[in-house]
């Protein structure tokens, strides 16, 4: 092994080492993708390639500058595309084409539309606009998802030779300026990615600005190779060991609750340039002998086919079992991608790369890819166009939007979807929970279904499109009164998008019965007087709890007539550095007795809305799959009501003087709990009433609020 190494390693340029950490890269991605015990760290495996991938590509860049004076940006491009392309364009097409057969049609159609921005190398940009918008974030992982990292990169590198290009074009010193460059990429970028982890997580995981500096350590790296060559042996070895080691303490220290990149993704990064430093030397010994382990270097070698296919093997499977697959299964598909990675590394990658069938004339190179583009992208459009139309045709006469629809009357379904919620006192959520309830009636998705299924995650409340239903990164409270502006009768809406799912109502009853409602909402925030730990910015949210204070700075200035508070359950309190460890939801009761205790004395009443229940299914997207059994997208009632934390918040509204509406029987009048009744589509998403659905229990909500005498 080691003779065979110590000949590759004269070949200019090549570095076996580096196949090495490639292969402990996409092994650190495969074990976590596959939700191996103690790897949850994994995905640092793609911070590991950035760096890989900086120093490379610089390197190539700055011994093009030295030999010729100048960089040639087609022959660039034209070779990038020729490497990275023709891959990710087949794996592209196979995942949306299998989406469309195995998947139900709404996800098709939003894996098509992944597949049009990995296209155009701008996954990330949509990836990281869903994961920031609070009702697309809870959407199942696309089977696309991992080409996030294609678009950070070739983001980078439409910039970065250029950039090299016009720094070096006059005076001498090249590689001097490409380092100051390269070092104030890594600078400013750092310095935004420390504060976008804070701000905005999804923005820090998912952007190029964000993430260039861990490429520009790669650049850094090259600009200094050498330097670093001269070394001493012992001196490099040694670095080389600690990167390993700090590169394997981030896979298996690094989890999903770390705020990432920011000061973490040093770990992982800064590992992968020590671990580099001992190959400089072209040794063949100490970390240089490990990495240039055969089997290492083969994983290597087929790295970029080995992280293309593996994503979507496991995805898509997932996705048509309907649950968690069991370990070994999950291990297996992971296998089961190494020869479909040799097998398109070898006959597809290698042959173009190499000119061997298109060639290697930049311009008919970069013509081509174009064109492949353009037709990959439009070939996903259309995918998706095609399966959202045939939904619509089989659903036909359904396409009614938010608003429409809304006066239907709804059936009565044993009395119970008809009954208004009974006065404190009178009875109890466990009273109602046991009252016998009707069997769902079944039978296809109904002709004129409200909202249509392609337009049911979009037929969302008024306040969102308006800028009234705050998203988690906003503080400040919008003038937002509906109805008479004018009337003497105010209204006011309290809480997190649990309480917006009941805006449509109220917005009707308040226009009806001249109510002036003031909108107080925001994505991800209890009215709850306790600080949360917020899973997508990975952080205390205090931005909440700077929110919720200005709320009841405002219901204590205007004094209402009534302020209606409804809540998401559960909420994880925020602990030291992290969640807070469950306790049994002792900590949200806390603040929310904190918060009516705040209200009561403001208001003249206060209605505090039961929580909803939850389906594990998405309803929109099951039905999308069984228009001819409704039945089949039914979930049982005790499995998706939580009747503890009904009972504590009945039991907390009694007790503060509020009154309390138990909407079960509303949202699940039927056990199991339907997702359509009669015209109406219950559920826009797993746990969000759907709008036309709520204004039509605009009546029913009225009659087990508080009374209010009309102005």
């Amino acid at each position: 092994m080691v003779t065979g190494m110590s000949g590759a390693i004269e070949k200019e340029g090549f570095r076996p080492d580096l196949e090495g950490l490639r292969a402990i890269a996409v092994s650190l991605v495969l074990l976590y993708h596959a939700a191996v015990p103690g790897f949850g760290g994994g995905y640092v495996g793609v911070d590991v390639f950035f760096v890989l991938s900086g120093f490379l590509i610089s390197g190539l860049l700055l011994r093009e500058l030295e030999t010729t004076g100048t960089i040639s940006l087609p022959s660039f491009y034209a070779r990038r595309l020729r490497r990275l392309l023709p891959a990710v364009a087949l794996l592209i097409l196979v995942t949306v084409v299998a989406s469309v057969i195995v998947l139900s049609p709404l996800r098709a159609a939003d894996v098509a539309g992944d597949g049009v921005a990995a296209s155009l190398y701008a996954s990330n940009l949509r990836f990281a606009l869903q994961a920031t918008d609070y009702l697309q974030s809870e959407l199942a992982p696309s089977p696309l998802l991992h080409l996030w990292s294609l678009g950070v990169e070739e983001q980078f590198y439409l910039f970065w030779p250029a950039l090299l290009l016009i720094v070096t074009r006059a005076g001498s010193n090249r590689v001097r300026r490409v380092g100051v460059v390269a070092a104030a990429v890594v600078v400013a970028s750092f310095a935004l990615s420390l504060w976008l982890t804070t701000a905005s997580a999804p923005w820090a995981f998912f952007s190029l600005p964000s993430r260039a500096w861990e490429l520009g350590i790669g650049a850094l790296l090259a600009v200094g190779a050498a330097r670093l060559a001269a070394l001493p042996r012992a001196l490099a070895a040694g670095a080389g060991w600690l990167g390993l080691v700090m590169i394997g303490a981030a896979g298996l220290i690094i989890d999903t609750s770390t705020p990432f990149p920011g000061i973490a993704a040093l770990l992982p990064t800064l590992g992968t340039a020590l671990a580099m430093l001992p190959g400089m030397r072209r040794s063949a010994q100490g970390p240089v002998k490990l990495l240039g382990w055969r089997p290492a270097r083969f994983l290597g070698r087929i790295s970029y086919s080995l992280y293309l296919w593996h994503w979507p093997l496991l995805v898509l499977p997932t996705a048509v079992a309907g649950e968690t697959l069991p370990l070994a299964i999950r291990v297996g598909l992971m296998l089961v991608a190494i020869p479909i990675a040799y097998a398109s590394q070898r006959w597809l990658e290698d042959p173009i790369r190499h000119g061997r069938l298109v060639g290697i004339v930049p311009r008919r190179n970069l013509a081509l890819a174009g064109a492949l583009s353009i037709a990959l992208a439009s070939t996903s459009l259309g995918l998706g166009f095609m399966t959202t139309q045939r939904l619509a045709a089989a659903t036909a006469g359904s396409g009614i939007g938010t608003g429409a629809g809304a006066d239907a009357p709804l059936p009565d379904l044993g009395g119970l979807a008809a009954d208004p919620t009974p006065r404190p006192g009178d009875s109890s959520p466990s009273a109602s929970a046991a009252t016998t309830l009707p069997p769902p009636p079944g039978g296809p998705v109904p002709a004129g279904l409200i909202p249509a299924l392609d337009a049911a995650r979009a037929d969302i409340p008024t306040i969102y499109g308006d800028g009234c239903h705050l998203s988690q990164a906003a503080t400040t409270i919008p003038e937002c009164v509906f109805g008479d502006p004018d009337s003497s009768t105010a209204v006011v809406l309290f809480g997190d998008s649990h309480a917006a799912q009941w805006f449509p109502a109220l917005e009707r009853l308040a226009i009806e019965r001249s109510w002036r409602l003031v909108s107080l909402t925001k994505s991800g925030c209890t009215p709850a007087s306790i600080t949360v730990w917020n899973a997508n910015m990975k952080r205390a949210d205090t931005e909440c709890d700077d929110w919720r204070g200005r709320v009841l700075e405002r219901v204590a200035a205007d004094q209402p007539d009534l302020v209606i508070v409804a809540s998401s359950h559960p909420y994880p309190s925020a602990g030291s550095g992290g969640p807070a460890a469950a306790d049994g939801g002792k900590a949200l009761a806390a603040g929310l007795e904190a918060t009516l205790d705040r209200l009561v004395p403001l208001a003249g009443a206060v209605a505090l809305i039961g929580d909803t229940p939850k389906f594990d299914l998405d309803p929109p997207d099951c039905l999308s799959a069984h228009l001819d059994q409704t039945l089949d997208c039914t979930e049982p009632r005790a499995e998706m009501v939580d009747l503890t934390w009904l009972e504590t918040e009945a039991r907390i509204a009694k007790e503060r003087g509020a009154a309390f509406v138990d909407p079960t029987n509303w949202a699940c009048p039927t056990d199991p709990c339907p997702t359509v009744v009669g015209r109406f589509l219950v559920y826009r998403d797993r746990h969000h009433l759907a709008t036309p659905y709520v204004t039509a229990l605009r009546e029913r909500l009225a009659a087990a609020l508080p009374d209010l005498r009309a102005p």
